[in-house]
């Protein structure tokens, strides 16, 4: 079984395979709507309930709400429906990723896309969720590990 890895702080989604190998990595936020019960996902691991293939809705489109790809819903204590998706890729105010949800996860399409393939070889089980309540604790070469950085030259 596959699982994914969102880190609040990097504000990455990963796939990795059933050992542990990185299949892909992708930019993700969880940029709640000021308007939601919801004001972010707790860190912890969570069982996905749409193992094999995202949940569409009708008209699911890059524009849409989840995007072209649906979405992956996970058991969030007290909110149901809550999981990863892409969608609003164009939105006029923080398209993309950026866009805020009711308290999912937002990605791209293509990280859906490729993620959608990976479920139809293997299910998904969990949901790990990392650095999601503030990057203080988390250290420089943590939070810049996927950032080329050229030789003779640093963070600081």
């Amino acid at each position: 079984m596959t699982t994914l890895s969102f880190n609040g702080c990097t504000h990455t989604l990963t796939l990795l395979s059933a050992d542990g190998s990185v299949m892909g990595i992708w930019t993700a936020y969880n940029n709640v709507d000021h308007r939601a019960t919801l004001k972010h996902l707790e860190n912890g691991t969570y069982q996905i309930l749409d193992k094999s293939t995202p949940h569409l809705h009708p008209g699911d489109n890059a524009e849409g709400a989840y995007g072209a790809w649906g979405i992956i819903r996970f058991g969030y204590p007290g909110h149901p429906g809550v999981g990863v998706h892409s969608g609003r890729a164009h939105a006029r105010r923080k398209p993309g990723p950026e866009h805020p949800t009711m308290g999912c996860i937002r990605t791209t399409d293509d990280a859906m896309k490729r993620i959608k393939e990976s479920m139809a070889k293997s299910s998904l089980s969990t949901i790990t969720i990392s650095n999601n309540s503030g990057c203080a604790a988390i250290s420089a070469t943590q939070k810049y590990e996927h950032i080329y950085i050229p030789l003779g030259m640093s963070l600081i």
